[in-house]
């Protein structure tokens, strides 16, 4: 990612997250997700489209299911922080 993204917790938006590539903006609707660990997945899957905005959907989709079974708890936790998880 070139230019830094601004990420931002939306719990009124209609999906889990949303990525926009031209504004720079990273959307996560906590409420969306029953468990921290199932949003893990959603900022997961949204970084991914941000560092790849041209990697297809399934691809992106196929990526974080495998990214998520090797990532540290470490690493979780530096991706919950950049959402002011708390």
């Amino acid at each position: 990612m070139n230019k830094k993204y601004k990420r931002i917790i939306d719990n009124k938006m209609k999906w889990q997250g949303d990525t926009d590539t031209e504004k720079k903006v990273i959307r996560i609707n906590r409420k969306k997700s029953k468990k921290k660990s199932s949003v893990i997945d959603t900022i997961t899957h949204e970084e991914l489209h941000a560092k790849h905005p041209n990697m297809h959907e399934k691809t992106v989709y196929k990526k974080t299911k495998k990214l998520l079974k090797t990532m540290s708890a470490e690493k979780k936790h530096k991706l919950y922080s950049r959402y002011n998880w708390r």
